[in-house]
């Protein structure tokens, strides 16, 4: 009984430690809700690397929320190989201000935040930083949840 009362306090210990790698992303919790229409509106987003950056001008339905610096769909690759959706706040996390917001790149592949530089894979839709301060950080792009049915997506939080 004796050795768990001294071990206990180094496991606690340990545990602490442990989960000190664990960074919190910088953009504030805001309320994101989409309701995306493929067949119409939203078409585009049909082809693999296509993009949209929905700001709160951009929403036409009531109840409609875009999050802290927007919501960035793109239309990338699942981890079998096949077409998925993915969503994330367009706000970039390093600069954490609604005004900066990433901006995709030529080959639709990487989102570029203008101000600081830092570059974040979307395709594999998990939007990890590559290089920048971000990387550094280990600060990726803020995930929002995408629910399909039929021709329309929804992306919530």
């Amino acid at each position: 009984m004796d050795k768990i009362r001294r071990i206990f306090p180094l496991l606690i210990l340990f545990t602490l430690l442990s989960c000190a790698d664990t960074i919190e992303t910088r953009i504030p919790y805001r309320a994101v809700y989409l309701e995306l229409d493929l067949t119409y509106q939203d078409k585009a987003l049909n082809a693999i690397q296509a993009y949209k950056i929905y700001t709160s001008k951009d929403v036409d339905q009531a109840g409609e929320l875009t999050g802290f610096g927007g919501v960035l769909v793109y239309h990338g690759l699942s981890s079998n190989g096949t077409g998925a959706f993915f969503a994330f706040d367009a706000a970039c996390p390093h600069e954490a201000s609604a005004n900066v917001i990433v901006e995709v790149d030529e080959s639709a592949v990487y989102a570029i935040c203008p101000k600081c530089g830092s570059k974040f894979e979307l395709l594999n839709g998990i939007g990890n930083p590559v290089e920048g301060p971000c990387a550094e950080e280990k600060q990726a792009l803020k995930q929002y949840v995408v629910d399909a049915n039929g021709n329309k997506i929804y992306i919530h939080n």
